[in-house]
């Protein structure tokens, strides 16, 4: 394992230092404990435009200086913002780390959210939710969401929609910053070589001291997979069809996880995965066809997808529904079980080679609750799953599906 420092500072905020000798890049993320899935459906898309609005302006830098801060010395900051959490997260070399923490902290907790960058972000991301309607898989898979998690905060996407992003105000946006950064309940993960007795030091005095006053997230109202057993049809202006269907799974954490990770390599990962080499090589029924675990905190969710012809949609949903049970009823071989892991582990290997990598990984542990080490331990948990447990996995959760379908008109 490697030679992680963990501190916690007279603040609360948790800080996770983590050497790399052979690179000389270091990469942070600082991390709240708030999400898309803790905005509300009214308002649906104010954490993501908060965590957008943090990197253009604040009291004593514009948004050209920060971006030029980082960009002149060849490194990168950017806002990120998912379902459970949002932050800031930063490249650079490892020299500039002062530069990079004084930036990200500035932008963390001094940004001014002006009224005019404010309603030019507000455009922009309403630009970006209508180019995403052009795209296939992605308009599919976002009404998936909202049919699989309805009445639920997963079923609005973060960036919420042109309509909710459109009715957000300015004063909201402020109240929010003020609840959701809060120095007490964040994160900050430095991957790199940094001096930490100095880095800790610059921390502790460039961050706030932590919130008086108590917070507590917004908690569901509603369970997960309101929308199993469901099927939602969609027409749009297409020259093809889309069909995806979604099988609620376990937290992560469960036990069970790492099977369903090995069904979902068997069923669409790989050309010799079985909707790849079946679907679109036997059947020629798909011109995109895979799957997806989707690992999230209150829920995650096993996405199984085909793009085929409009006269082939029922086929080629047929053929999904029919692979997906296929797992029980003609179980993996040793030959498929053992390829689907080999696949799983060498992307796992192949996707961790930059520090920003190890940053995301350790970070997501973190925010999980379940340690930074948890995504250190995937191959060890990948490797403990035995092909019975695939099966009985597959047996307990691909079970009434929602599906989204789309189609052209008169299809």
């Amino acid at each position: 394992m490697s030679d992680v420092r963990c501190h916690t500072l007279p603040n609360g905020c948790t800080v996770l230092i983590r050497p790399t000798p052979d690179k000389q890049i270091l990469s942070m993320m600082a991390t709240a404990r708030w999400g898309g899935r803790d905005d509300g459906p009214e308002r649906a898309g104010i954490a993501n435009l908060m965590a957008e609005l943090l990197v253009k302006g604040t009291r004593s830098r514009t948004a050209l200086e920060i971006a030029e801060s980082l960009e002149s010395v060849g490194g990168a900051i950017d806002p990120f913002c998912s379902f459970d959490s949002m932050g800031i997260e930063t490249q650079t070399v490892q020299d500039d780390w002062r530069m990079a923490l004084e930036v990200m902290t500035d932008c963390l907790f001094d940004s001014t959210f002006s009224g005019e960058e404010f309603e030019k972000e507000k455009t922009l991301i309403q630009a970006e939710i209508l180019r995403d309607e052009d795209e296939k898989f992605t308009y599919t898979y976002k009404h998936l969401q909202g049919l699989m998690y309805r009445d639920h905060p997963y079923a609005v996407i973060p960036e919420g929609t042109v309509e909710t992003v459109g009715r957000l105000e300015r004063e909201a946006v402020v109240a929010l910053h003020s609840r959701a950064l809060r120095p007490e309940e964040m994160l900050l993960v430095a991957v790199g070589n940094v001096p930490t007795d100095e880095f800790l030091a610059r921390v502790e005095s460039l961050w706030p001291a932590a919130s008086v006053s108590p917070r507590s997230r917004p908690v569901a109202q509603a369970p997960p997979g309101a929308g199993a057993g469901e099927t939602l049809r969609l027409t749009k202006e297409v020259e093809q069809g889309f069909v995806v269907i979604g099988y609620l799974a376990p937290r992560p954490g469960d036990p069970d996880l790492p099977a369903l990770r090995l069904a979902c390599g068997v069923l669409g990962e790989g050309m010799s995965a079985r909707l790849f080499s079946r679907l679109r090589d036997r059947d020629h029924l798909a011109y995109a066809v895979g799957s997806s675990l989707v690992s999230r905190d209150l829920a995650s969710q096993l996405v199984l997808y085909i793009g085929t012809g409009p006269q082939t949609v029922e086929p080629g949903l047929e053929g999904l529904l029919r692979e997906a049970q296929g797992l029980v009823s003609e179980p993996p071989s040793i030959e498929e079980f053992e390829r689907a892991r080999r696949y799983i582990l060498g992307k796992y290997l192949i996707s961790r080679q930059t520090n920003a990598a190890l940053a995301h990984a350790m970070t997501s542990g973190e925010i999980l609750g379940l340690g930074w080490e948890w995504g250190e331990r995937f191959p060890e948990r990948i490797r403990s799953v035995t092909l019975p447990q695939v099966v009985e996995a597959a047996e307990r959760y691909l079970i009434r599906p929602a599906v989204a379908i789309l189609q052209p008109p008169n299809a």
